[in-house]
């Protein structure tokens, strides 16, 4: 019997229900399929994020604090040090093996530097004085030029001249010696880690016994007493 109008309709919208499902049912496949993917990748991307650097290392010594004199449990060896002196002479560090070596690392641009050089150069002199041959104090400038920190010294506060029995030496915008000593002396090996001043006393054997981050009152009986002690050892 030929199929009538209204019965083909129903057919056809029949068919396209099913249709209509059937596409419906595969495109929730297909974005349950592709939420996994990404979750996949996701997870297998993980171990490949670079894990953040790690600090650098702090030395075998006494909490970091500043402007205080902090002892070294474990005493690494001084880098070299081989510089100008800014009266047109010259500093070796292994040319003093067997003394007691003050190394400052300081310039004319930085207040606290100012501040504590009187009291620092003080001890340098008086120390020199009394232990002739054993003991010496280095200033190094990290200043562009010499002419600067001879300026530097010719200022009523800071004696009006070079300092006697203190060697001056330079490092020209820091470039040779600055950063071997940080980084060996207290493990600052970051880029922004160099900061002025800073001190390190050099053992007889040639080893950081003990350093100061920042400036420090260099009339405090603890340093004499440490100096006196180990050039006395």
């Amino acid at each position: 019997m030929p199929e009538t109008e209204p019965s083909k309709a129903r057919r056809q919208l029949l068919i396209a229900g099913v249709v209509f499902l059937v596409l419906l049912a595969a495109a929730g496949w297909k974005a349950v399929d592709s939420t996994r993917e990404m979750e996949r990748l996701a997870s297998a991307a993980v171990p490949l994020v670079a894990a953040p650097p790690a600090p650098p290392r702090q030395p075998d010594a006494e909490p970091l604090v500043f402007g205080k004199l902090l002892l070294h449990k474990s005493p690494p060896q001084a880098p070299a040090l081989d510089l100008p002196t800014v009266d047109g002479g010259r500093f070796d560090l292994a040319s003093a093996k067997g003394q007691v070596v003050f190394v400052n690392f300081w310039a004319t641009w930085c207040p606290p530097c100012r501040t504590e050089m009187p009291s620092m150069v003080k001890l340098g002199q008086e120390l020199a004085a009394r232990h002739p041959g054993k003991f010496k104090m280095v200033a190094v400038s990290v200043d562009e030029s010499a002419e600067l920190v001879k300026q530097f010294f010719k200022s009523p506060d800071q004696g009006g001249r070079l300092p006697a029995r203190v060697t001056v030496a330079l490092d020209a915008e820091a470039k040779r010696t600055v950063r071997p000593w940080y980084c060996t002396g207290r493990g600052a090996c970051a880029p922004d880690d160099v900061k002025f001043p800073e001190s390190y006393i050099v053992d007889k054997s040639g080893r950081i016994a003990a350093y100061v981050i920042g400036d420090m009152d260099w009339s405090e009986p603890a340093a004499r007493e440490l100096l006196e002690r180990l050039i006395g050892g």
